[in-house]
């Protein structure tokens, strides 16, 4: 917004209004003369006629309302409690010429707006009720009304590069800090075109548009209260805590670093005094008749039962009273928070009562049908596949049911033998197995009888197949000697079919003339027949014409011939040799049908199909152990400092309190405290859900995150650990390992103590690098290029300490970076101390509150770097 080009006018309006020359009863005047000409077929002026005419545009005292829409934005918004005292309210417009529409004055020079903003008290300055206001003298005064050719500070016409064009009206008048004002919206004039107030008396006029707003507490805008704050170079107390141990009196002091900590900060080495004391505190003890006796809490034993002790960050974390402390701190939390914890817990366990449910009625199921597998299911596996027959509908393979595929049409199992009805009709009855050798019909004998291919019926007596002659060559050599086959027209026949027969039939019917020309032996009238149906079928005979042709091929095949008759078989092999086409028919391998179908059954293998098909229906399971009842590991998103503010906020930054007003420093995170209290809140989390009997896998990790830090990429929120159980043995307290991706988990934080964000929570807080050739310079205003760092977690601690981290950042780099505070966008804003003795034009520029960037030199925050 600071680097746009604007263009303040004084005032605009629509060109029709210069029309007017002159002004009656508060409305503009047009006068002017309409001159009419007339003319002839030829176009010679016949007449002319003048004639004055007089009419007004409307005024100020027409206006009864604004329409929705009109005012397209009010400053500040109605309802602000934190408005800035130095900052005019104003109003902008859809229509830019609108606030000088009904102004009743002519002319291009200046125009006073006929609306008018006013700011008030109420009940003090103004009074409003019933659509209309009360001016008191004293509101006035601060509002004055020029005349209407008289120029207006407080309204003005913006226009910007882009060619955008708003109008806006302001009241300029001071504000003090912590009041509540009502701003309306009024006209300047009358009915009659006359100022309505002159500052003299009480004047109430109609109200267009009306809100209430209160200023905030302390005076002053955001360039006010940047200014006031001052770097504090990083205090080696603030973050750290005393730590009295009165059983070791002679011990040294001990301190604790709270969750954000002084740079550079580490702990001291526990006095071993302190340690050897705080072991025997731990040691199992027991009252003088040898009962035990309920001692300190082991910390880490929920990821290692029994043997917390035995990894280097659970030493630490157990005999160490500096993390035993902050452990305990979070174990407190849990307590404090059992109810919402549980809550959130079992909120997040799902469908787990369902899944639990589901995997004990297929452990169930499983059981009772293995024994009956192994009990009732027969031993050969052509019975095991008669039995398992009319189940075989519901087993789905890609390509369609077992049942389905087993008996198509290219299979020799006929269709329906695995049905329920077939298995009626063979079932063992009196009437069917009373003559049976066995008393019973045997089930594989079935199978192996159903599973044969139907045999080809073969020729007749006289050589030819009786399906593929209507008439024997037989009974056609008799028609012939009986004189019912007419050879003259068989000739004649034969003779029309060699004109019009297809391509590759005609040397075919002049062989046959010949031949039945020749004696008509019976294969040759069979033949003919056999042609003149061939002839009969179109240009492509497709199918029918083939199987035509193969008949033919059947006849000479099985008709005894002499040797000269071998050229109807080379007219045969030109017309082409026909693939035989016979229904396929494949006996079904039963011993395989029946071990695929009895191994999908069978219950008792390491995959039934039930087990398949209710897991894949469940999430989350145990490999090794998917049939035991299931535990979900659940995972709270809830940013535990929050919890820790609210009950132990000290602790987040102890000594926060001793900050300086309006200051800025520098502190880190410290990891080590985070890891212990997540530790001990985690455990007490993990006892109340098993008191509570919610099922936890074990070595889960409810708690993660602390911080609420976002990944500054994605904006998705980071863990600030990984399960506990995934920390390696030997790592410290504190180690980048037990963070994801191996962070260093030391972060730079800013810590600012001000009202600044109180009023302006929404400021933009940023690093940008102070390098100029590889070294820190702030001297120079930073590289316009230079990649801005923002916080990846912020929070409040107490009423005015707010703090911004910045993930990954290693904490001694605030030495070469300025810390950047932005004013946060609001729109254009002007102020209200300058002076109305000049054009609106002119005041608006001078008015124009531009946006601040207040920077702060990051060497003046880092102990070490500053002199």
């Amino acid at each position: 917004m600071a680097d746009q080009v604007l263009t303040f006018r004084g005032w605009v309006r629509e060109r029709v209004a210069g029309l007017a020359n002159g002004t009656q009863n508060g409305r503009l005047l047009v006068q002017s003369a309409i001159t009419l000409s007339g003319k002839d077929e030829r176009g010679a002026l016949t007449k002319t006629v003048t004639r004055p005419v007089r009419f007004l545009f409307a005024g100020p005292g027409d206006v009864i309302g604004l329409i929705p829409g009109a005012i397209t934005r009010r400053y500040p918004a109605p309802g602000a409690s934190d408005h800035e005292s130095d900052r005019c309210p104003h109003v902008e417009f859809a229509e830019p010429s609108l606030p000088w529409r009904y102004t009743p004055a002519t002319g291009t020079g200046t125009l006073h707006p006929w609306l008018v903003l006013v700011v008030g008290v109420e009940g003090e300055e103004l009074s409003s009720a019933s659509g209309h206001v009360t001016l008191e003298p004293a509101v006035q005064l601060l509002h004055p009304l020029g005349a209407a050719d008289q120029p207006h500070p407080w309204a003005h016409v913006q226009d910007d590069a882009a060619g955008r064009r708003v109008s806006r009206v302001l009241s300029g008048r001071p504000l003090a800090a912590g009041v509540d004002y009502v701003a309306v919206l009024v006209p300047a004039y009358d009915a009659a075109g006359l100022r309505r107030w002159t500052g003299a008396a009480p004047v109430t006029v109609p109200v267009y548009d009306q809100w209430r707003f209160r200023t905030a507490t302390p005076a002053g805008s955001f360039e006010d209260l940047a200014a006031r704050l001052l770097p504090v170079a990083s205090d080696p107390a603030i973050g750290l805590a005393p730590l009295s141990y009165p059983r070791v009196p002679a011990a040294p002091p001990l301190e604790i670093r709270g969750a954000l900590a002084p740079l550079g900060a580490a702990d001291a080495p526990l006095p071993s005094a302190i340690g050897d004391d705080l072991n025997l505190l731990r040691a199992p003890g027991t009252d003088g008749k040898g009962r035990p006796i309920v001692g300190l809490p082991p910390y880490g034993e929920a990821w290692r039962a029994g043997a917390p002790e035995e990894t280097t960050w659970g030493q630490t974390l157990n005999g160490d009273p500096r993390d035993r402390g902050v452990a305990g701190l979070g174990l407190e939390l849990g307590i404090r928070l059992q109810e919402q914890l549980v809550a959130e817990s079992t909120a997040n366990l799902g469908a787990l009562a369902e899944s639990r449910q589901r995997v004990s009625d297929l452990v169930l199921g499983l059981h009772a049908s293995s024994a009956l597998w192994k009990r009732r299911m027969p031993a050969s596996p052509l019975d095991r596949l008669w039995l398992l027959g009319p189940a075989l509908r519901r087993v789905v393979t890609p390509t369609g049911t077992v049942a389905d595929l087993a008996t198509a049409e290219d299979r020799a199992l006929p269709s329906g033998l695995f049905s329920t009805a077939v298995r009626r009709m063979l079932r063992t009855g009196p009437a069917r197995t009373a003559r049976l050798r066995a008393g019973r019909i045997p089930p594989a004998e079935v199978l192996r009888a159903a599973n044969q291919c139907p045999q080809v019926q073969g020729p007749a007596d006289d050589g030819v197949p009786v399906e593929d002659l209507g008439i024997s060559l037989k009974e056609l050599e008799q028609r012939r000697r009986d004189g019912q086959f007419d050879l003259e027209a068989a000739l004649e026949a034969a003779k029309e079919l060699a004109e019009l027969a297809h391509e590759g039939l005609r040397d075919l019917a002049f062989l046959i003339i010949d031949k039945l020309a020749g004696g008509l032996p019976a294969p040759w009238a069979r033949a003919l027949e056999l042609l003149i149906a061939a002839a009969a079928l179109p240009e492509e005979g497709g199918i029918e014409l083939e199987r035509l042709i193969a008949e033919m091929r059947l006849l000479l095949e099985s008709w005894p011939k002499p040797a000269d008759e071998r050229d109807l078989e080379d007219l045969l092999d030109v017309l082409g040799d026909p693939e035989q086409v016979e229904p396929p028919c494949l006996p079904v391998n039963l011993g395989g049908l029946a071990g695929g179908v009895v191994a999908a059954f069978d219950p008792t293998g390491d995959q039934p199909a039930a087990q398949v098909r209710v897991l894949s229906t469940v999430e989350g399971l145990d490999p090794a152990a998917p049939l035991a009842p299931p535990e979900v590991c659940v995972g709270l998103d809830r940013p535990v400092w929050a919890d820790v503010r609210a009950e132990f906020g000290q602790w987040l930054l102890p000594g926060a309190d001793d900050l300086a007003e309006d200051s800025v420093s520098a502190v880190e995170t410290n990891p080590r405290f985070v890891e212990a209290l997540l530790a001990g809140l985690n455990t007490q989390l993990l006892a109340e859900l098993r008191w509570r009997d919610i099922p936890v896998a074990t070595g889960c990790t409810p708690l993660r995150v602390f911080w609420d830090r976002a990944d500054t990429t994605s904006g998705a929120r980071a863990d600030d650990i990984v399960g506990i159980k995934a920390w390696d043995d030997q790592s410290p307290l504190g180690d980048a390992s037990h963070r994801p991706a191996q962070e260093s988990g030391l972060d730079l934080v800013i810590v600012i103590r001000g009202r600044l964000f109180l009023r302006y929570p929404s400021t933009v807080v940023y690093l940008v690098s102070a390098e100029h050739g590889g070294t820190p310079d702030f001297t120079r205003d930073p590289d316009p290029a230079a990649p801005r760092v923002f916080p990846a977690f912020q929070g409040r601690i107490g009423e005015d300490v707010t703090f911004f981290g910045f993930n990954g950042l290693d904490p001694a780099s605030v030495a070469r970076h300025w810390v950047v505070f932005e004013e946060p966008p609001a729109g254009y804003r002007f102020a209200n101390d300058v002076s109305t003795a000049t054009q609106a034009h002119t005041w608006a520029i001078q008015a124009l509150a531009r946006p601040v960037r207040v920077l702060i030199a990051g060497d003046r925050l880092d102990q070490e770097a500053t002199p």
